[in-house]
């Protein structure tokens, strides 16, 4: 293609193609910049005259709702223009600097579940957005989702609607239809497959994307349940904690109705089961028990082991080892143990009575009885009056205090809120003080998180990382190499904080 589509558009290159839409690079000519752009040509599945009105109807009508979508949320490309040439259908859109998750895992094969959690929460509130607006993606895949160079976020590209409109054809009873089945195979759920697709068939598709991930395997590259007919993908993952795999098991489940109802009950479960991660690691494993040999008594010397009554004896019976000259012996030991004891506690008793009185001081050594000489018999002092200190009160049970952190992505101003009773309070102050310095007022609650410490970094070029840990050497690790991750080369620190106290800001 060599001429200007729609007198307008210069074709650079090739990006893809498959079925009936191809993607070209091209350069506007009409702006000053030449900005380069994507576009997408889309071929009616039927050309039936009497169809034709129809199509091109839905056609603009799923353009318009590219168009707004685009312009609330910056992780879906915008929409710059529409049109029809010689039966072929057009979108002209932004073009997103950046690697889809496939080709990451092309070169990193599988990704840290870090990341790969990140990710979700970044892409969920996106998916929510677009389901409140009555939209399926239909086609959530690895391939469609692009990690922004600029900032690495992930944006959702490629909207099955428009392709769905161009399959309309005319069935038996000469009403319109769509003839197509849009979505991926491995990826697409088995309603969707059947022709109805649902929201929670998105979270499916981002649920299998995540699994993929996280092993660096397509679906069909995984074991199948033969019982149950689940994906068998835990066994795949090097590492990967309980309460994620337990959220992505729930969102792939094989009935809609046993997934997530919705995008933010997916988001939520992520949540709750990072902070459980982090509170199971805070808990260091009990030791072993220690193997102890049961201790056997050591007879006196006059008793040999044989005199020693069996375990299974009964306590009721006399002991045929014991004989009336080795029960005067025990005796004996027994009495002068008691009169060594008598005198013992005859010495310590003043400094006992001072400690049960609650006193703190050094007791006076005169209180102290001098050490009885063998000619004097000691003199029994009475016993003196004690009054039991009173019951100290029970210190209230420490509450849990929750902090959370709001983030403008294009300016990097943030906000937080700590020392709060419960994760909606910290997040709202956290967005009211964000909102405060952004000069869009477009910030967002990045995480929270309970008796714990987060940190958020930031590079120049405008990627970023959070993580939470007990350890807020731990988080402002993580943080670091998630923002590295996306890019970032001179990754710094910008908010350093505990659920209690600020550590570090800048």
């Amino acid at each position: 293609m060599t001429k200007l589509l729609n007198n307008r558009y210069q074709v650079l290159d090739v990006l893809g193609g498959g079925g009936f839409s191809t993607t070209f690079l091209v350069e506007d000519t009409h702006m000053p910049s030449r900005r380069r752009c994507v576009l997408k040509q889309l071929k009616p599945v039927s050309v039936d005259p009497s169809i034709q009105t129809l199509v091109q109807e839905r056609f603009q009508r799923e353009a318009a709702i590219l168009e707004t979508l685009g312009d609330v949320s910056d992780q879906i490309p915008r929409l710059y223009a529409y049109f029809t040439e010689a039966h072929q259908y057009y979108l002209v859109q932004e073009l997103i600097e950046g690697r889809t998750l496939a080709e990451v895992i092309q070169t990193q094969s599988a990704l840290s579940e870090a990341t790969v959690l990140d990710i979700l929460m970044r892409l969920l509130p996106i998916i929510d957005l677009i389901h409140q607006r009555g939209i399926i993606h239909r086609d959530i895949k690895p391939e469609n989702i692009i990690l922004r160079s600029q900032d690495g976020k992930p944006v959702l590209i490629d909207f099955g609607a428009v392709k769905e409109t161009l399959g309309t054809v005319v069935n038996a009873q000469g009403q319109p239809t769509s003839s197509v089945v849009i979505g991926t195979p491995g990826f697409m759920s088995t309603e969707q497959s059947r022709g109805f697709p649902t929201y929670a068939s998105d979270l499916y598709s981002l649920g299998l994307t995540a699994i993929y991930l996280l092993t660096g395997k397509f679906p069909h590259e995984l074991n199948i349940d033969p019982q149950t007919s689940q994906l068998r993908w835990h066994q795949s993952v090097l590492n990967v904690s309980p309460g994620l795999a337990t959220v992505l098991d729930r969102s792939i489940n094989l009935a809609a109705r046993d997934r997530y109802a919705s995008a933010p009950d997916f988001l939520q479960a992520l949540r709750d089961s990072s902070m459980k991660t982090v509170a199971d690691a805070a808990v260091p494993p009990p030791p072993p028990a220690p193997v102890y040999s049961t201790p056997q008594p050591t007879p006196p010397p006059d008793v040999q082991p044989t005199d020693i009554a069996a375990p299974t004896q009964s306590l009721l019976e006399p002991s045929p080892g014991f004989t009336p000259k080795k029960v005067g012996i025990l005796s004996a030991i027994a009495l002068a143990s008691a009169v060594v004891s008598f005198v013992a506690v005859q010495q310590l008793w003043p400094v006992m009575a001072g400690l049960l009185a609650g006193r703190t001081e050094e007791p006076d050594p005169t209180e102290i009885s001098p050490g009885v000489s063998p000619s004097e018999t000691p003199e029994i002092s009475p016993t003196p009056d004690i009054t039991p200190s009173p019951t100290p009160e029970t210190s209230p049970p420490v509450e849990s205090q929750f902090a959370a952190i709001a983030y403008s992505i294009p300016t990097g101003t943030y906000g937080y809120g700590l020392r709060y009773p419960s994760q909606a309070e910290a997040e709202k102050r956290a967005l009211q003080e964000c909102n405060q310095r952004a000069p869009a007022k477009d910030c967002q609650a990045l995480f929270w998180f309970k008796n714990a410490c987060g940190s958020v970094v930031r590079a120049t070029s405008g990627a970023y990382g959070w993580a939470w840990s007990e350890d807020i050497q731990v988080a402002e690790q993580e943080a670091r190499k998630q923002c590295s991750s996306f890019g970032g080369t001179d990754c710094k620190i910008l908010l350093n904080l505990c659920s209690d106290r600020v550590i570090q800001s800048s």
